[in-house]
């Protein structure tokens, strides 16, 4: 049976465990906050973008030549770079185990590229971008993958990472990075200047990169809100287990208060009789 000071013990044990969790959960919510309100205002540029990538889409994939149609497809697969995150992690890189095949890898995130040394799986490159990504870190990524094809290393695109539905749920998606179901285009052509070949070489680049940053934009919002939400658990956990284990301290120690008053009142009667 525990006793008043074991009870003490983990009592201040816990309430150590209370302030770091509560500690990490703000950290989490400045952070969520922050890519929740960049993600937003992003959003609403890539989707421009978006529309005319589905009205033109031939046309930009033209422009990011695929010299090697026989080249293998290269999957990018965007994780987080730290745990505590639940199982976001795990829930990308099983979902990727079951579709990998073959192909060239490019991991994101040092999950990932721990995940693949563990597995004895070739990395063709490995890139860690910040908690809040950089829009030039992403670049930098997709100036890879253009080299790769251009070389024709890579016939393809795929990149894997949890679609952000909501703050509780994200889901694992592979999606192409050059594909488009194009739609009609309007019965209004727009003007193209100088000319439609120079207009769709310039704005190719920043289309293609633009749907990159908004799904690397959107690991990093999903990987924050499982954090968020897994300290948020923690730290109601903590409290809750520490409000146990005060009302646990405080009955031992009136039990004790009581046991110590009886046996002075006996002591008393005993010598009363005598």
């Amino acid at each position: 049976m525990a006793t008043v000071q074991s009870l003490k013990k983990k009592l201040q044990t816990i309430r150590s465990t209370t302030k770091l969790t509560r500690a990490m959960k703000t950290a989490s919510t400045v952070k969520y906050s922050k890519l929740s309100s960049i993600y937003s205002e992003y959003e609403k540029f890539a989707d421009e973008y978006l529309c005319l990538y589905e009205s033109y889409g031939r046309e930009f994939n033209s422009a990011i030549a695929c010299t090697n149609p026989d080249a293998p497809c290269c999957y990018v697969v965007i994780t987080s770079n730290k745990g505590m995150c639940g199982a976001f992690n795990t829930e990308i890189l099983s979902f990727f185990t079951e579709l990998y095949k073959e192909g060239i890898v490019v991991s994101c995130g040092k999950k990932a590229t721990e995940y693949f040394e563990k597995k004895s799986v070739a990395v063709e490159k490995s890139f860690v971008f910040d908690d809040i990504p950089g829009y030039d870190q992403v670049k930098e990524l997709f100036g890879y993958i253009r080299t790769l094809m251009e070389e024709g290393k890579i016939s393809s695109v795929k990149t894997v990472y949890p679609e952000y539905i909501n703050m509780i749920k994200q889901t694992p998606v592979c999606k192409e990075l050059f594909a488009a179901e194009e739609k009609a285009a309007d019965s209004e052509a727009p003007i193209f200047v100088p000319d439609r070949e120079t207009v769709i070489k310039s704005l190719a680049e920043k289309i293609f990169l633009s749907v990159l940053y908004k799904r690397v934009l959107e690991t990093a919002l999903g990987a924050q809100a499982s954090t968020l939400t897994a300290m948020r658990s923690a730290y109601d956990t903590a409290c809750e287990y520490s409000a146990k284990l005060e009302t646990e301290m405080n009955r031992k120690r009136q039990s004790q208060v009581t046991a110590d008053v009886i046996e002075i009142s006996s002591e008393f009667s005993m010598k009363g009789d005598i």
